[in-house]
């Protein structure tokens, strides 16, 4: 059967001016399938055309399909470039050519009549014209984008239409609907960070890029100017190399992340087919084209699905690190929308489909036994289960485990794991109880309360110092530095190094706060009970005692998302579950989204990445002036990533937007009443755009976040008796139906189109500060994450944000409102 490599990116070809061909696709391509025999096909080569590889293929009586016919040693490759009217189509043909890139190896379509020289001439007169390209990058930018939104517009009113046929339409304006007053903030647009000495011709010579567009994206004074013009490159794959330049990377970054050869590599002659099929392989080539190679492909494919829903997209970048072989533990970082969980995702799916093809083609299906043992996991429950749907809709046929150790990829939560291993060890966890905890133990499944800190300080806290009589360091000391090392004397503990504390404790000091931590483990042991973190840590020390015996780990392969929030523990464990050795380890995370857990570094409980890092800086969730709102909330803090190294917050969007709303009020009710107001030009705006009735269909993409349950309360019944309809979420799924009201930690890993961030005052964040007593340290850390949470929550708006508050503004949004 042939293979055809099917273009993700289309020229200007006839499906954008006629929808309806799209219906047409699914023969064409398996009639194509099936060879250039296939009867009504017609596929014929061009007379007089500039390459002698190009054909056009019948897709109707009207349209026809221009596609290039390989030979990749006897198996045939159809690059299909794009569908035009039939006298069009052989125009195009006559006209286009596949090759190599000569500068770097990927494969490319090109037409003639483009044609423009890279040498010093051309250099030249691309700086002079670098403006105009500019300009009219920007011009086809806003074209796409109102093109974008005719489509969806169009889709949404044909949905309505098959859902809602019959059903009356509301009449006239939403009561209440008017303007809602605020204060618009400015979208920060900052000039493109170059590397040093960049110019039009390292560009060219050390990785390919057009020098048109090249001139132009260095030319650009404004991160606007670029995203527009990376928007609009072709190949596509340019556009996006020039943007991560423009965010930390460099060249040889650039040129590993996309898979381009060295130009000394770079065949100078005629490429032969091979070569030019090695080069439609390359990540730079695959940003414009998709091979379908399998039964799947082609079923997806014809069903008509786009590209985006096909495969969760994955630029270049991501699907190197996708795709790439680690000698150990791994690391990728981003902010939000960057796309880290897609890569993990895509990591998981991929890791299993290699497994599987290795068990076939060397022991011919030995069932399900022969599956890998993959563990996909998370810090909380729901972002486990919302991993596992995305699992299924990439790769349906992957084979799911459903308890710790089984063959198959679980997704699961650790605190999960953890107690499964200890339901395996049963009593046989005394031994390895009484070397972490320091008592000889078999009940370590019942779940210790909140508040035992509480309870060790009011028993024992006038012997400690007066700094110390802190809830919140006592059990920050316990999980950061006791457990993780297995201190059980106050010998160790003097001895133990704390690294990160931030507080000095001379022998006096360790004494006292010796004193405490016995005091909560000689309760834990009265009530039988054990911390999350406790059983974590048990967990992870059976496992190494089972593998010291000759036992094999439970995972050839761990992926972890959202890692930023994990505690050493958790850390210790991840360690435990896998043998040490290639790609055993893969932690995605963002150090600015950190809302529960302390800072932690992982050399200290044994993953030590090496230089196994990768930083992923395009947003695809957020709009330009989302984010720029956000990143104005950590513009004040001082991250570091899980390395111990500083964390930059250089991230661009390609997307645009309104520019986001901020509300005062003078009291709560007039805070509500703006909310209200809000929320029904919101719910109107959908219903004009979509065609979707206030409050029905669409309207799930509407959320209140706020800093806690009792203020998500007040607002469900504070908005009700205001006439607006919202719907409380706690730990159940979002679904569709009425706006959501959640809180801003709930809201962690989800999105909306429009998101109002309530109550952003000085009395409700940072609200952890007024109700813990920290040492120094402390304060500042959970300072951080409280500023973490709220850009958390920031970002989970995609079109649309609008923050409000009442009386005096959090002092979190210093820089953002004036403060004075």
């Amino acid at each position: 059967m042939p293979t055809i490599v099917w273009p993700s990116s289309r020229p200007k070809d006839a499906i954008s001016r006629d929808p309806s061909l799209r219906a047409k696709i699914g023969p064409f391509i398996t009639k194509l399938s099936g060879g250039a025999t296939s009867v009504g096909l017609h596929v014929e080569p061009i007379r007089g055309s500039v390459d002698r590889r190009v054909r056009t293929a019948r897709v109707t009586d009207f349209y026809r399909a221009v596609l290039f016919e390989l030979d990749g040693g006897g198996q045939r490759v159809y690059v299909v470039y794009g569908i035009w009217p039939h006298d069009e189509a052989i125009a195009v043909a006559r006209t286009v050519t596949v090759g190599i890139n000569p500068y770097n190896g990927a494969a490319q379509v090109t037409d003639v009549r483009d044609g423009v020289g890279q040498d010093g001439q051309a250099v030249e007169e691309a700086r002079r014209d670098a403006r105009q390209r500019l300009a009219d990058a920007r011009r086809e930018a806003e074209e796409i984008a109102r093109e974008a939104a005719r489509i969806e517009a169009d889709n949404a009113e044909a949905r309505r239409r098959m859902e809602e046929a019959g059903a009356p339409a509301p009449a006239g304006r939403v009561a209440g609907a008017e303007a809602t007053p605020g204060v618009v903030v400015a979208t920060r647009d900052n000039p493109p960070a170059w590397p040093d000495g960049l110019t039009v011709e390292s560009l060219r010579d050390e990785l390919g890029i057009d020098v048109r567009l090249a001139a132009a994206a260095l030319a650009a004074t404004r991160e606007s100017e670029l995203l527009d013009l990376a928007a609009t490159a072709e190949p596509s794959w340019q556009g996006e190399a020039l943007l991560a330049l423009a965010t930390g990377s460099d060249i040889e970054d650039v040129r590993e992340n996309f898979e381009l050869r060295h130009p000394r590599d770079v065949t100078t002659e005629q490429p032969t087919d091979e070569e030019v099929i090695a080069g439609l392989r390359t990540r730079a080539a695959r940003s414009a084209f998709t091979w379908l190679e399998t039964d799947e492909d082609l079923r997806r494919a014809i069903e008509g699905l786009t590209f985006a829903q096909w495969q969760l997209f994955l630029h270049p970048q991501q699907r190197f690190l996708v795709e790439r072989r680690w000698n150990g533990p791994m690391r990728i970082s981003g902010g939000a929308g960057t796309g880290k969980t897609v890569v993990t995702v895509h990591r998981a799916a991929d890791l299993a489909r290699r497994h599987a093809e290795a068990a076939e083609s060397q022991l011919h299906g030995l069932g399900s036994e022969s599956a890998p043992r993959i563990l996909l996991t998370t810090f909380t429950r729901n972002l486990a289960d919302d991993l596992r749907r995305q699992v299924a809709q990439l790769a349906p046929g992957v084979t799911f485990a459903e308890k710790v150790g089984e063959p198959g990829l679980l997704v699961s939560g650790l605190d999960k794991v953890a107690r499964a291993i200890l339901q395996r060890a049963g009593e046989d966890i005394a031994p390895v109880a009484e070397r972490v905890l320091g008592r000889r133990r078999t009940r370590v499944l019942t779940y210790a309360r909140n508040d035992l800190w509480q309870d060790v300080l009011a028993l024992a806290g006038d012997k400690l110092p007066p700094d110390l009589q802190s809830a919140d360091f006592l059990a920050s000391e316990y999980e950061l530095v006791v457990l993780p090392q297995h201190v059980t004397t106050l010998q160790q503990y003097v001895r133990v190094r704390r690294p990160g504390r931030g507080v000095s404790l001379d022998r006096r000091k360790r004494a006292a706060v010796w004193s405490a931590m016995e005091r909560y483990r000689d309760r834990c042991t009265e009530l039988d009970a054990t911390s999350f973190a406790e059983q974590l840590a048990l967990a992870a020390a059976w496992l190494d005692d089972e593998a010291g015996r000759g036992s094999a780990r439970p995972y050839q392969h761990v992926l972890v998302d959202e890692a930023q929030d994990l505690t050493p523990s958790h850390l210790l464990l991840l360690r435990a579950l896998v043998e040490p050795g290639p790609d055993d380890l893969f932690l995605a995370e963002d150090s600015h989204q950190r809302i529960y857990g302390k800072k932690i570094v992982l050399n200290h409980y044994g993953i030590n990445i090496r230089g196994r890092s990768r930083r992923l800086t395009r947003n695809y969730r957020t709009t330009r002036q989302n984010l720029a709102l956000a990143f104005g909330i950590l513009d004040q803090g001082v991250y570091e990533d899980m390395e111990g190294q500083a964390e930059e917050h250089r991230y661009l969007s390609p997307r645009s937007g309104p520019e986001p709303v901020l509300l005062h009020a003078d009291s709560k009710a007039e805070e509500l009443d703006a909310a209200a107001q809000l929320l029904r030009r919101w719910l109107e705006d959908d219903f004009e755009h979509q065609g979707a009735e206030p409050g029905a269909a669409g309207a799930e993409s509407l959320a209140i976040l706020v800093r806690d349950r009792y203020q998500r309360d007040a607002v469900v019944t504070g908005l009700a008796e205001r006439g607006i309809e919202v719907r409380p979420v706690d730990r159940e799924a979002v679904g569709r139906g009425r706006p959501v009201v959640m809180t801003m930690h709930r809201a962690k890993g989800l999105e909306f189109r429009k998101v109002l961030l309530f109550d952003v005052s000085k009395a409700s964040i940072p609200r952890a500060l007024r109700d813990q007593q920290y040492s120094d340290a402390d304060r500042a850390d959970a300072l951080l994450r409280e500023r973490s949470l709220l850009y958390v929550a920031a970002t989970r708006a995609r079109d649309h944000l609008a923050v409000s508050w009442t009386g005096e503004p959090s002092p979190l949004l210093e820089g953002i409102v004036d403060l004075g």
